[in-house]
């Protein structure tokens, strides 16, 4: 992995009013401040770019910070006792990561981040995080209820994938990431390497590109790289 060409952008990177400002404090991390405690919070923020393959921390670097995702994306990896990278999580725009740690005493990363793409994202310090809740005990309890929601939407994407068969979950996953629409025929847009999409569904490689050529001998759909034209979204939605 590529250590980090990080650039620190000189501007502020959460001006009031802008789109940036109001995306970040619509999540649930943040929603729950008052707007003059979100403020004094955003003073402290930074924003940074990672180009493509940049490392922004390895497992077990101290973790000061926890970040949001402005642009790109941004993979979560472990690597296995048998020396093979799994790939925790993609984390994409309007999404946080690692903040975790700022509620753990266990002060390290657990996993490491890199870009997957050309990145912008906002570094939150976790002292400066904390302090505010500390401070704030209404502020604590809306926290405590956005982070219950949150975690019941994952429980519930952990029993999905969990539950359904490979094909079901390829299925699945090809149905979340149509862009058009006509009729029974959809177009697919992987946003992700295959490698990494067989990760996140708990496949290996070979067993995406099998299923995938399974599907298309169907006549179900056709793979052009990162394209896929799905010909019968009925044939296809049974799997999901």
């Amino acid at each position: 992995m590529i250590e980090p060409s990080r650039e620190v952008l000189d501007f502020p990177c959460m001006e009031k009013d802008t789109a940036q400002y109001e995306a970040v404090r619509r999540h649930y991390l943040f929603s729950g401040l008052e707007d003059g405690v979100f403020d004094a919070l955003v003073a402290h923020v930074s924003v940074e770019t990672f180009d493509k393959g940049d490392v922004l921390f390895h497992r077990g670097d101290d973790a000061r910070d926890f970040y949001y995702v402005e642009t790109g994306q941004i993979e979560l990896s472990l690597i296995s006792p048998d020396g093979q990278k799994k790939t925790v999580e993609v984390i994409s725009h309007g999404r946080t990561f690692a903040e975790a740690i700022v509620f753990m005493e266990e002060g390290k990363y657990p996993v490491s981040a890199e870009a997957l793409s050309d990145s912008v994202v906002y570094r939150i310090p976790n002292d400066r995080y904390r302090a505010l809740l500390r401070n704030d005990s209404n502020a604590c309890m809306r926290l405590l209820s956005d982070v219950c929601r949150h975690l019941h939407e994952r429980v519930r994407e952990i029993e999905r994938l969990t539950i359904q068969n490979a094909r079901s979950r390829l299925s699945s996953y090809l149905i979340d990431h149509i862009v058009e629409v006509d009729d029974d025929e959809a177009t697919v847009r992987l946003d992700l390497p295959k490698h990494i999409i067989a990760s996140r569904l708990s496949i290996t490689p070979e067993t995406l590109s099998r299923l995938l050529r399974a599907m298309s001998g169907d006549g179900i759909l056709t793979v052009d790289d990162r394209l896929i034209f799905v010909h019968s979204l009925a044939r296809l939605r049974p799997y999901d």
